[in-house]
């Protein structure tokens, strides 16, 4: 079983490869649009359930990204990035591990919960998701 800690320090190296290149040009609207697609992305996904293979699609190819960006946003208090990539291994966990769609849809929940407090922290709000 692997740690915790070790857990963490492994999600913090994928996170150096989502890192800006310095001096790349970032428009604002493009950044608040890319982390505001985290929470949109999940919306996406939940409504897919309960069909987990095309949640997991629209996780992959809608939020996963996004996800890793907004944990990685440098403004972010590691703690909330922290709960962040957390809950995100959980939804990675339940993909791969086949579970069923409602614990699927309680940690989607609960990472769709982090997301949006995240970018609570950074002044912004995510719509709700559509029902």
């Amino acid at each position: 079983m692997v740690s915790r800690f070790a857990a963490m320090s492994m999600a913090l190296v994928l996170l150096s490869g989502c890192l800006p290149l310095a001096g790349a040009p970032a428009s604002p609207s493009q950044g608040v649009l890319g982390l505001l697609t985290a929470s949109s992305g999940l919306c996406e996904t939940i409504a897919a359930l309960p069909d987990v293979s095309a949640a997991e699609r629209t996780f992959t190819n809608r939020a996963h990204e996004a996800l890793h960006a907004l944990a990685a946003d440098p403004r972010l208090d590691r703690s909330v990035s922290a709960r962040l990539l957390e809950a995100m291994e959980k939804v990675h966990t339940d993909f791969s591990q086949a579970s069923d769609a409602a614990l699927l849809t309680q940690d989607l929940d609960q990472l769709h919960a982090s997301a949006d407090a995240a970018l609570a922290a950074l002044g912004m709000e995510a719509p709700a998701c559509a029902d």
